[in-house]
Formats: structure tokens, sequence, C-alpha cells
């Protein structure tokens, strides 16, 4: 299917700057993700692509064909809403041709497309039920059907899960994955839920005012984050300040460390490190540092154990290992030692959007 290019996309509303110039490559076939929290200008962008918002400057391609100045029923995009959107009115059946009728597609064409694709969705035993007869997980397929059987060139999809509980929203996303794949159809998919964006996409964009962060693929994103914003919004992530004031070596948790030569002689940085990559109570195992602490939180979540443990003097750290006999006997107060693996460690430097360092 189509290739996506967004060309240098600007767009305002009155004195707030929604996109500050968004240029973006999407391959064709691909599951792209447009991450971030409300009011980054995701939405924003989703709805230019869709042709609901005219953009103030810039282009957008599908193919070779430039469609920003086309109105949003003449782009042959599809568009599943965070609200199913279904017709209350109308049948299942009749929810899905509804687009097929408006294009005047022959009544024999209809029924085998619709039902084509209800098979597809798992709702073909459900085809004559009106909606309010399906439960919520069951209206977005509608909707997501409704989407695909006019065959688009692009699916667009604005938070389609964010009305579902959290075992429907896992169970659903496996399906539209699926089914994207099945189809090979170009996905722009819209969330702020960093789990479901990297579960489900080959690349994920990464927003904050305006801007796109990072555009990598979902591993990248995780364990090299390019700024500290993408390193704090996705995933937690422990952020520990770096002295790097000492002529011979540099200062972390009050311990001397081998600093990378990126970080020596910058007189504001940060590090960074996973809290599945905190080391308690294990022996260090490579070039690190290891320092003691107090445990001050303990929650047993069943496949891991979340800690946190205060380093005196240089804040606390969120740890995760998993649960075993000797770590669960370890009681709030107890001394702990936490150790750090140099190769774990990533440094920023200062500032909500501090650039990556090493």
């Amino acid at each position: 299917m189509a290739q996506v290019r967004i060309k240098n996309i600007k767009k305002s509303y009155g004195n707030h700057v929604a996109l500050k110039g968004i240029n973006l490559d999407i391959d064709s076939g691909a599951f792209f993700t447009l991450l971030g929290p409300s009011g980054c200008g995701k939405t924003t962008l989703l709805r230019a692509i869709a042709g609901f918002h005219q953009q103030d400057a810039g282009e957008i391609f599908v193919g070779e064909e430039s469609i920003g100045h086309l109105s949003a029923n003449k782009r042959n995009v599809g568009m599943v809403f965070q609200d199913y959107a279904v017709f209350p009115h109308l049948s299942v059946f009749d929810n899905v041709a509804f687009g097929l009728v408006q294009q005047k597609v022959p009544a024999a064409e209809i029924r085998q497309r619709v039902t084509d694709i209800l098979a597809t969705v798992q709702l073909d035993q459900h085809a004559e039920r009106m909606p309010h007869q399906l439960s919520g997980g069951q209206q977005q397929r509608v909707g997501l059907a409704r989407a695909l059987v006019i065959r688009p060139k692009v699916l667009l999809m604005d938070e389609p899960l964010s009305n579902l509980d959290a075992k429907l929203r896992i169970d659903l996303r496996r399906d539209i994955r699926q089914v994207q794949q099945e189809f090979g159809i170009t996905a722009i998919y819209v969330t702020h839920d960093q789990e479901e964006a990297l579960s489900i996409s080959d690349q994920v964009c990464v927003m904050f005012d305006g801007v796109a962060q990072q555009v990598d693929t979902p591993w990248a994103i995780y364990n090299r984050p390019e700024n500290r914003f993408v390193a704090s919004f996705v995933g937690a992530n422990n952020f520990m300040a770096v002295d790097t004031t000492h002529t011979d070596s540099a200062q972390l948790l009050g311990q001397k460390f081998d600093a990378p030569a990126a970080i020596r002689n910058q007189a504001n940085c940060v590090a960074a490190i996973r809290p599945e990559k905190v080391l308690v109570n294990r022996a260090l195992t490579g070039n690190g540092l290891q320092v003691d602490g107090t445990l001050r939180q303990s929650m047993f979540t069943g496949r891991e154990l979340q800690l946190l443990v205060d380093v005196a003097g240089h804040g606390v750290l969120e740890a995760l290992t998993a649960p075993n006999e000797t770590m669960m006997a370890v009681k709030i107060g107890d001394t702990v030692s936490v150790g750090l693996l140099a190769a774990d460690i990533l440094y920023y430097a200062e500032g909500e959007t501090g650039k990556l360092l090493s």
C-alpha cells in the first residue's frame, strides 16, 4: 500500500502552535504510531492527514499524490475513531456497508465485500444486530471493518482502544495488528499508551510540544532514547545528577566512576538507567559502581518485584527484579546493595528535552 510523506506541516490555533514543522516518511505497509501526552499535537497531525483540519503550511503525500489540498472525502483514507462512531439506527451490516453505498458500489459487490470483512474482524455472526446489542469491543470492530471495507490507501486510527477495559485493549490491539498485516495496509495510529505503541508498531514517533522528538523502532525508542523527554515518557527511568567538577574522574551516587569521554567537562548532565537494570543485592559482573541504600518500598506484582531504594543524599532509585524467596524476605528499612553497570547508563544534557550525550 501507499507510502506517506509529511513535509514541514505546521498548524496553529490562535497563539498556540500545535505543529512546528513536522517531517515524516512512513513506509508502505508499515504500522506507524504517533505517541505522546495530551496536547502534544499527535491528533492534530492525524486529523490533518485525514482532511478534518487544514494545515497552515506544508504538504501531505500518499504515494506520489499530494492530498493536502483535497477534502476529506476525496483522500481515500479510512478512519477509526475513539468513540466508535457507529450509526445507532443501522445494523452491523449496514454500518459497514455505508461507505460503499456512498460510493455507489454495485449491491452484489457490497454484500460480498461486507461479508468478507465481517468474517475478518470476527463479526460475521452479528451482521444483523444493532449497535446497542454489541459490546464496546465489538462496536470498535464495526468501526475497523467500516474503515477497511472501502479499501483505503491509508488507515488512520485515533486512540481506538482508549474506551475499553485493560484486557480487551490487549486482545483488540493484537487483532488490529493482525488485520493490518493481513491487508498489508499502511496504518497511522495515535495513542498516549506507551506499552500499546511499543507492542504493535513497526515505527514510533514520540511527539511533544508540536515537535517529533524521535522517530525510530520500538526497540530503539525504549533502549536508546534520543533526548530526556523520550527517556522519561516511554517507560520508567531513574535520573541521577552527575558531578563532573573533579579533574580526575566523575561522580555518580557519591562514587567515582570511569565516565564516558562525551560527558567529561560537561557542566550540566544527568545519568539515566531503567529500573530493570538496577541490580539489588546482586554482584556486579562488569564495570560499574555499587552503593548501599535503604529499602523504602517493596511491591510484589506477580511476575516482578517493584522496589524503591533510598541512597542517602542521592535520592530514591526505582528497581524491578524477578521475585524470589530471598528478595521477598527483605524488609522495609533493611540495608540493600545497589549496583549499576556502566554499559546500562545513558547520559543527557540538562533540560526537558536535553539531548543524549552518550
